[in-house]
């Protein structure tokens, strides 16, 4: 059984794809045709089951071979939550004499219909990823998702009372935390990321960093380091090396709003004029540009992050836990609270 906790937290189109598509489950051999045998050699047998658990040991070497440590971090993660819930689920069934989904649809059961009023709420906050469709068109899969969220509850409300604990130590990639930064010099987190000034994904991204900085004005620090995709963002290389000598003096934030609210516009007119509007010294901006004084900075940052296989824009490393793409506040706190929970103290904690 999939982790209900998991599919309920789908929002936007990637919970309108799972209203509109259904997940067929494909059941695990009986117990007489795993016992039946699959081939003999030098006398012994081997059984469809052996042969499944090989098959199972060469699919995670395969598809994990290739995979850095955070990758497969990740993969461990969330196949973990899946067996805890499923843990969970099955001791309370087991509990009643019931197999789990029995246990699971007498829950959901019990709690009655979905209410027209939630079914309503929900197409209306959710309409415009529908294509158009009405209420009534949508009606049907809308409660059935409502109600598998109910059942994303139930499971976790059984894996909490089980206690359940995550002991996996996520993986972290070292990189220095040296570029223009926002916040406590002596926060207990760091957040590193590594940027495109043409990439949408990390204009996008920007006011969430501002929440997150205004959510933990004291615990987290906050560094800019530059990963310019030039083989799709020709003017990215650019825009970073004008915004490196903006730091040079002191003006690197300002600078770098400026890019992102206009990142369609980074010509080198349009770099000056930012420049400009900022009022730098004029005179020393352009020479340093022109005789690209800050190339070796910004690529300093790109052999980091090549040398960490690091290649997609936003990458953010949160006390070296990769996070990739335009994050939002709540999977940002979820890692922030559990580095501050591993490493301050109770009074560092409230701060």
């Amino acid at each position: 059984m999939r982790a209900f906790r998991q599919r309920a937290a789908a929002i936007g189109l990637g919970l309108v794809a799972a209203l509109g598509c259904q997940h067929f489950r494909s059941e695990a051999p009986s117990g007489e045709a795993a016992a039946a045998p699959a081939a003999s050699i030098d006398g012994r047998t081997i059984s469809v089951d052996e042969l499944d658990a090989y098959i199972q040991r060469q699919l995670f070497d395969e598809a994990t071979a290739e995979r850095d440590p955070a990758e497969l971090y990740q993969v461990r993660s969330r196949y973990l939550d899946g067996m805890l819930d499923e843990i969970a689920l099955e001791k309370a069934a087991s509990a009643q004499n019931l197999a789990p989904d029995e246990y699971l649809s007498q829950q959901i059961e019990a709690q009655g219909e979905v209410p027209e009023q939630e079914i309503a709420a929900f197409y209306e906050e959710h309409k415009e990823q529908m294509g158009g469709g009405s209420l009534d068109e949508w009606r049907d899969r809308i409660s059935a998702f409502l109600e598998q969220q109910r059942g994303g509850a139930i499971v976790a409300s059984l894996r909490e009372q089980a206690h359940a604990e995550i002991l996996l130590e996520p993986a972290r990639i070292d990189v220095e935390a040296i570029g223009p930064s926002k916040g406590a010099a002596d926060a207990i987190v760091t957040i590193v990321e590594f940027s495109d000034f043409e990439c949408p994904y990390c204009q996008r991204v920007v006011p969430t960093i501002e929440e997150v900085l205004a959510k933990y004005p004291e615990q987290v620090r906050f560094v800019y380091r530059n990963l310019p995709l030039n083989h799709i963002h020709p003017r990215a290389q650019p825009a970073a090396e004008a915004a490196a000598c903006a730091n040079l003096q002191g003006k690197f934030w300002g600078y770098h709003d400026l890019i992102f609210a206009n990142t369609r516009a980074l010509a080198d007119a349009d770099l000056e004029r930012y420049a400009s509007q900022l009022e730098l010294d004029l005179s020393a901006f352009r020479k340093c540009v022109k005789d690209r004084e800050t190339q070796a900075l910004v690529e300093a940052d790109l052999a980091a992050a090549e040398a960490h296989r690091i290649s997609g824009t936003p990458s953010f490393l949160v006390n070296g836990i990769p996070l990739h793409g335009a994050q939002s506040l709540e999977a940002f706190s979820k890692v922030i609270d559990a580095e501050i929970a591993r490493l301050a103290s109770p009074a560092d904690a409230q701060r």
